[in-house]
């Protein structure tokens, strides 16, 4: 596995960041997304799947960032974010495998 990004890398992640993020998006919500790489294991620092393996989170929900509010406020309008609360995030959004399979069939009909 290569770490250096190609066309069709590219392409994916341009159609992620047009569909937004995945957990806003079954809240209901519009959220810009930033790419996710999901890990071996889908624990933070592990080795990374490769970049097909990629789904859209926005800032809260991929690195618990609130922004100009309050991580409770947050929480409480978005969710668990990935970063800080992992376990209730997966109860609430879905294992990385039914996230990768949303993300590919939304890619699908872009």
């Amino acid at each position: 596995m290569s770490n250096r990004t190609t066309p069709a890398d590219a392409a994916r992640y341009e159609a992620i960041r047009q569909i937004g993020c995945l957990a806003c998006r079954k809240r209901g919500l519009d959220s810009p997304a930033e790419v996710h790489h999901l890990n071996l294991g889908g624990h933070a620092g592990m080795k990374r799947r490769g970049n097909e393996f990629t789904i859209g989170l926005c800032a809260h929900h991929h690195r618990d960032d609130p922004g100009p509010s309050s991580r409770r406020t947050m929480e409480q309008i978005y969710g668990p974010s990935l970063a800080g609360a992992s376990k209730r995030f997966r109860a609430e959004f879905g294992s990385d495998a039914e996230l990768l399979a949303l993300q590919n069939e939304l890619i699908g009909d872009c």
